[in-house]
């Protein structure tokens, strides 16, 4: 082998801790220029680091007799090498109309299903694929098109689990250099020209487009800033397990959901509210595939957006926003709940202590509640636009903040003239969609105060009768 290719893939292994003496791998071999140049690789280092190699080929069940010819060629370069190797089969097509996936996806998951079966009946410690730097490059630019976060900008790891990919500091060109001029045949696979796929358009027009007008280096560039968003990624891997059980609640039986607590959340660094996000839906669907930067974008507005508000995800999962925390839940279980939101969801308040609540105009706030003495209280202090005062001699049961419900009124004067709540916010122009997420204090049906429109129930307003002074304090 080329002594100035074995040495940077040997040493880009080495750096990554790819390949270790005495390694048992399973490899992927479609007969394609990557996969050969690979097992031309694993085969001159075989003795050197005492390895055990198993290749395995995948017949997809596609290109009819030009699949059989790459089965037959792939066989005879395993005989020729005398390495032990093992032929799968299937319809492609049917699996993926099966499954709901286009036959690239379908193919995909199968390959990787065969790799790790035979990873496991051999009992194996690692799976080897032959992706390359231009296909680090093209899954970069495919990712950045369709509005993947920094994750996804991170591109292919070198090493992920038990899956090495040792070819990532070689460039297509130069694997196919190497086996012109080694005398090396391989097989060309008639679909790496179709167009229909996007990878294709990418590899054949935008990747060319860019070396030739904007930078010859385009594919070197792209990788290596690929490998420092995964350095970042690490880091920030790092910094979201420290927080995770000060922000986060599971419940891992049916049904199954998750909770964010919103003013720890809101502690957080946007960069760390996103993979929080991200992580709790890997914890309700198994899985991050399909879920894009705009997925996570709208979680971020309802984390700073209206109590009660909702959003649906891929997966049905649905996310809602409570008074103090961020619910995930399965959209099934949501529906099927005989109970609404604001019934579940309220919080009863206790002297002393604080809230953050949201308006909604999206405008954050701190809520304090505290008892003072009414004749400590000078006028200057009643006087204090921020601060609310009740009568605590007529409140029965301490008032909780919520939403509006049905039957919530409130005193207009204190000869006991009432008004419905939701005439009371009709009459205050809330708009129509506005005004069953408007926070609200309330002692049962009896609305004490609206804390958005500085609207109090004339019943707790305060007299010389009065010795002590709920205090409501907005910040």
């Amino acid at each position: 082998m080329n002594k100035y290719i074995y040495k940077r893939v040997k040493s880009f292994c080495d750096d990554n801790g790819l390949i270790e003496k005495n390694d048992s791998i399973v490899t992927g071999l479609s007969g394609g220029a990557d996969s050969v140049f690979l097992f031309l690789y694993l085969i001159h280092i075989k003795k050197e680091y005492n390895l055990k190699l198993c290749f395995v080929h995948v017949n997809h069940g596609i290109r009819g007799s030009e699949a059989g010819n790459d089965q037959h060629f792939v066989e005879e370069l395993c005989k020729r090498e005398n390495v032990m190797y093992k032929v799968f089969y299937k319809d492609i097509p049917q699996m993926a109309d099966e499954l709901s996936m286009t036959e690239e996806e379908a193919g995909r998951v199968y390959r990787y299903e065969c790799f790790d079966k035979m990873r496991k009946e051999l009992g194996y410690n690692k799976i080897a694929v032959a992706h390359h730097q231009d296909d680090q490059a093209e899954t970069v630019l495919f990712q950045l098109i369709r509005g993947s976060g920094f994750r996804g900008l991170g591109g292919m790891k070198a090493k992920n689990g038990c899956i090495i990919r040792p070819l990532l500091s070689v460039k297509k060109q130069e694997i196919l250099d190497y086996l012109d001029e080694s005398g090396q045949n391989y097989c060309i696979d008639s679909t790496n020209n179709d167009d229909e796929y996007a990878r294709n358009q990418i590899r054949h027009h935008l990747i060319p487009y860019l070396q030739e007008n904007l930078q010859k280096e385009t594919v070197s560039h792209i990788a290596k800033t690929a490998s420092y968003l995964q350095d970042v990624t690490e880091f920030i891997d790092i910094q979201t397990d420290a927080v995770w059980d000060r922000v986060i609640v599971c419940k891992e039986s049916f049904p199954k959901e998750i909770r964010a607590g919103l003013s720890e959340m809101k502690k957080l660094h946007i960069v760390l509210q996103r993979e929080i996000f991200m992580r709790m839906i890997e914890f309700m669907s198994g899985r991050r595939k399909d879920i894009t930067a705009r997925h996570i974008d709208s979680l971020i507005r309802l984390l700073n957006g209206q109590t009660g508000r909702k959003i649906d995800l891929p997966y049905d999962i649905i996310v809602a926003k409570y008074y103090d925390f961020v619910l995930m839940s399965h959209k099934d279980k949501w529906y099927h709940s005989s109970h609404s939101p604001q019934e579940i969801y309220e919080e009863r308040i206790s002297e002393g202590q604080e809230y953050n609540v949201t308006f909604t105009n999206n405008t954050s706030h701190t809520i304090r509640f505290h008892l003072e003495e009414n004749d400590l209280m000078t006028d200057i202090i009643k006087k204090n636009d921020c601060t609310k005062w009740f009568d605590y001699a007529k409140i029965k049961n301490m008032p909780k903040l919520r939403c509006p419900k049905e039957g919530d009124y409130m005193w207009l004067r204190t000869d006991g003239a009432k008004k419905k709540l939701s005439r009371v916010l009709i009459d205050s122009k809330v708009p129509a969609d506005e005004r069953k997420d408007i926070l609200v204090l309330a002692e049962g049906s009896h609305i004490l105060w609206i804390p958005e429109l500085a609207r109090c129930s004339a019943y707790y307003y305060i007299d010389e009768n009065t010795k002590k002074v709920l205090c409501a304090s907005i910040y």
